[in-house]
């Protein structure tokens, strides 16, 4: 059997690219999902016109989402701090999760956006689901949860005010 042979009749269920956004002022990987039942049993294109324009809602993120973004990377790593011990030594005076804080650098919710450390970023194909909604997952992992990670979710392009670890169930916003 050929490279092309294989190719040819071999299922791909996920596929990556590299964009730019001016949001994020950087080039993000985007991982296309496409349904391995979706795949074999439905015909059409593999890339969907949904997987499309999602793409397009995550390229055309603008200046309003960002407070809400903040705002929702600055409360996770609250949270993180708060529940977490990362062994950093507290100084007189200062709780744990200040102590946290202070070793990563976060006193706001601008500190928290600019060491959120954004990855990539998840399209899945919506066939077999049939969710009538557009949905990209905007993944973090920013130091204060490089293990589980932080996820926030674009519906139809607008941020939602959720956030959630790595593989969020996205039928439960439809």
């Amino acid at each position: 059997m050929t490279r092309e042979e294989i190719l040819i009749n071999s299922i791909w269920t996920d596929a990556k690219m590299k964009v730019f956004s001016s949001f994020f002022n950087t080039e993000i990987t985007v991982n296309l999902y496409a349904h391995p039942y979706s795949l074999q049993h439905v015909e059409g294109p593999i890339i969907s016109e949904k997987m499309v324009q999602t793409i397009n809602d995550v390229l055309q993120l603008d200046a309003s989402s960002l407070p809400l973004m903040k705002s929702l990377l600055y409360k996770h790593c609250l949270e993180c701090c708060d529940a977490t011990s990362y062994g950093f030594e507290v100084k007189d005076g200062e709780t744990e999760t200040e102590a946290n804080l202070r070793e990563f650098g976060i006193k706001n919710e601008d500190d928290a956006f600019a060491n959120a450390n954004l990855n990539y970023i998840n399209i899945e194909d919506d066939e077999v689901e049939k969710r009538k909604n557009r949905y990209a997952k905007l993944v973090f992992y920013p130091e204060w949860e490089e293990e589980h990670g932080c996820e926030l979710i674009l519906k139809n392009g607008v941020l939602l005010d959720h956030y959630g670890e790595s593989d969020t169930w996205l039928t439960q916003f439809e």
